[in-house]
């Protein structure tokens, strides 16, 4: 009885070994996998970088720079919007996903909403849950019948004015947004916002 009770110990114990070694494998492949998509989405958007001059068009890098943000973050959906400085509302310039056709053009002002916050306070924001933060504005995603859930909205600055505001919204994952990816999506931003303050720095040129 004693070495048949040993034996089965053994064997759950080799089983539960045999379990949490899947688990392991399993975790590293999916790092693999995020890595080996990192790499791609950065490696396109060096390309674009180093391709990129004056007079390329502008919107082609921002939205390179959009594209690598929502791949290395894993998000469903983004968007880069600029502050019009004459109305002073915040404008969608750029939208990926599924509010892409729709959300173009869209404007609000700018002191409204957490995007508008993250303008106003020249900070990163993050937010997991917007049905439990004050400063979420909803009547634009009602208004095209988007469902935001969580969201990252970083301004882009550049010689300590603000541009603009990036936004990535809604792991795939359904996992909170970390201050990692707040990181990473302000170095991003800082590039897209160095990029047009380099744009509206460049004389244009008397075509005559």
């Amino acid at each position: 009885m004693t070495s048949g009770t040993g034996d089965a110990k053994l064997v759950r114990f080799l089983q539960q070994e045999c379990n949490r070694l899947q688990d392991e494998k399993q975790l590293l492949l999916d790092e693999v996998h995020a890595l080996r998509r990192y790499i791609r989405a950065l490696q396109d958007l060096q390309e674009t970088v180093q391709r990129f001059t004056p007079e390329h068009d502008i919107l082609h890098l921002l939205g390179e720079t959009l594209a690598c943000a929502m791949t290395l973050l894993d998000t469903a959906d983004g968007s880069l919007m600029l502050i019009d400085e004459e109305t002073d509302e915040l404008v969608f310039v750029l939208v990926h996903g599924a509010a892409s056709d729709s959300l173009v053009g869209q404007r609000f002002d700018r002191s409204k909403g957490i995007a508008g916050w993250a303008a106003e306070h020249a900070e990163p924001v993050i937010v997991n849950n917007v049905r439990t933060d004050t400063r979420f504005f909803p009547e634009v995603g009602e208004r095209i019948g988007f469902e935001t859930r969580s969201l990252i909205a970083v301004p882009l600055v550049a010689r300590g004015q603000v541009l603009g505001v990036v936004e990535v919204i809604n792991k795939r994952s359904g996992e909170d947004f970390t201050e990692d990816d707040a990181s990473l999506l302000s170095i991003l931003g800082t590039l897209a916002a160095s990029a047009l303050d380099y744009v509206a720095s460049v004389p244009i040129e008397d075509g005559g």
